[in-house]
């Protein structure tokens, strides 16, 4: 009986009670719901808010808080996230990025939207503004999140590129896919001169192989913005408007032996020994003397030959490295008989390709890296002594132009070994100023001098497993990528985040697929 009352007794309580849970159940659900999207903790650093179970939301997406009272616009994207105990929901973290009052001018975060500010997507206005800060050299499209902003193309300012570039990426993360997509972009607004050597055969018609593959010759506007030097057959070059690769003699310098040889310190004394003199004569004193029979400094023999001042120079080095040197001399024609001679060079007609901002291409598939060193060291010098030259005789205005010279595995000479550096580093330190930059494209970043990092001023980073590799990157760069590490770390191919002075903040970017941005182009021109 008293178990039957005991039952009656609870039964009635939840009977006349249940209304009430109820209504305090909904109650505490909608005080639930008014947290979510709301702006829950801030410094000038970090901003926090939470989103309900089940809301999707991705590192790198971006979002605005609005002060409804100043009618600013806080910019932020998504670094980390975490579960909120309390409320069931996710607590996300935010990078603030920039601001935007009601004078419409986008500025550094300098202050903190109030506590409990809604938090929400970028609408397509906010895209349209962020649109305003891209450049020219279109790349790819915005990525926020997992999305891409089909409406918010990124592109890279063509006045930045003699301020230096870097490409940093694992391999196949799209390095190679990048620069055709970046090149294509030069070709269609000419405002920069590229210079970039391929010896794998890819750039210029597409990878070999496929039939069906394209390069940039197949640009609709190649023919204007795009100049090709090959050491291919006439039959291609002359279907896709080739010109012949030569080089002369002279246009060669003996210091860049150090950059595809490791030489000795007795073969450094004889390279140094030879630099007063003209390479076209050092080349032929090699090539038609004897070093075994030379006089040495302890015997009064005399010489006989054409380059009695090469000879008398030399006498007092080692034989054995002057043996050395010759046989390395020689064996660099060899490699580079297909383009080097005694008189013709195309450098004439690349300078004046680059200055009418055309994209030139050295065409050299199956050239070795010494010969593909030895041959970009050759031009890059002489672009940099004819803009130092008319910056000398005609001042700034003659060299206002933009040159960017394109360097793949740069590891190979721009690395902490001084002597390996040649011309690059001269570049490096001192191309602004003449309007020459260098586009840095390596798997080590670990390995390029830090001082050479610490010259550039746009970065692509197309993801890096190497956490030595992300710091250095992330202490270079302009803007703050510590924060962004768990984006690089989880980048997808063909995915970069791009930091440049021209914008104001780190960008997250879905590169174009070189074929499909072809058809967008084309379809464009038509």
């Amino acid at each position: 009986m008293h178990d039957i009352w005991y039952i009656f007794t609870v039964q009635v309580f939840f009977a006349t009670t249940r209304p009430i849970l109820i209504i305090l159940l909904a109650n505490i659900i909608q005080i639930m719901d008014k947290r979510f999207h709301l702006l829950t903790g801030t410094d000038v650093l970090t901003y926090t808010w939470i989103i309900p179970p089940g809301d999707l939301i991705a590192v790198g997406e971006l979002v605005v808080i609005v002060d409804k009272g100043t009618k600013t616009r806080y910019f932020a994207r998504v670094t980390r996230m975490a579960h909120d105990e309390k409320t069931g929901g996710v607590l996300v973290f935010g990078l603030p990025i920039g601001c935007i009052s009601q004078d419409g001018i986008f500025r550094k975060p300098r202050t903190i939207p109030p506590l409990y500010s809604p938090v929400r997507a970028l609408d397509a206005g906010e895209n349209a503004l962020l649109l305003g800060f891209m450049g020219e050299l279109e790349v790819g499209f915005m990525m926020s999140g997992n999305q891409r902003v089909v409406d918010l193309p990124i592109g890279i300012p063509a006045s930045v590129l003699n301020q230096h570039l870097g490409i940093f990426a694992t391999t196949g993360m799209g390095k190679s896919n990048l620069m055709k997509v970046f090149c294509a972009s030069a070709i269609t607004t000419r405002n920069a001169g590229i210079l970039l050597t391929d010896p794998h055969g890819e750039y210029a018609t597409g990878p070999p192989g496929d039939p069906d593959s394209r390069g940039l010759v197949h640009h609709p506007k190649a023919q204007d913005g795009l100049c090709v030097f090959t050491i291919r057959g006439q039959d291609i070059a002359g279907e896709y408007g080739m010109k012949p690769l030569q080089i002369a003699h002279e246009d060669l310098n003996i210091a860049d032996l150090g950059l595809v040889f490791d030489l000795t310190p007795s073969q450094y004394e004889v390279v140094n020994l030879l630099l007063p003199f003209a390479t076209d004569e050092i080349i032929d004193f090699f090539i038609n003397e004897d070093v075994e029979s030379l006089p040495s400094h302890l015997r009064t023999t005399a010489y006989i030959g054409n380059h009695q001042d090469i000879a008398q120079r030399v006498r007092s080095a080692p034989p054995d490295a002057l043996r050395l040197v010759q046989r390395q001399i020689r064996t660099l024609l060899d490699l580079t008989a297909l383009f080097v001679d005694s008189s013709s060079s195309s450098l004439p007609e690349i300078l004046a390709a680059l200055d009418e901002n055309k994209v030139v291409l050295i065409d050299i598939p199956g050239m070795s890296d010494a010969a593909e060193l030895f041959i970009l060291s050759a031009i890059s010098r002489a672009i940099i002594r004819d803009r130092q030259k008319r910056f000398i005789e005609k001042g700034s205005a003659a060299a206002s132009g933009r040159v960017l010279i394109s360097i793949e595995e740069a590891q190979r000479v721009l690395s902490q070994r001084s002597e390996k550096t040649g011309v690059f580093r001269e570049i490096a330190m001192e191309g602004r100023k003449f309007g020459v930059g260098l586009g840095v494209i390596t798997q080590q970043p670990k390995n390029i001098d830090q001082r050479v990092l610490a010259q550039m001023n746009t970065l692509f980073v197309m993801g890096l497993a190497d956490r030595h590799d992300r710091e250095i990157i992330a202490s270079s760069a302009k803007h703050d990528l510590r924060v962004l590490d768990t984006e690089i770390q989880t980048l997808d191919m063909g995915d970069a985040v791009i930091s440049t002075v021209g914008i104001p903040f780190p960008v997250s970017c879905h590169i174009h697929f070189f074929e499909d941005y072809l058809d967008a182009l084309w379809e464009s021109a038509s």
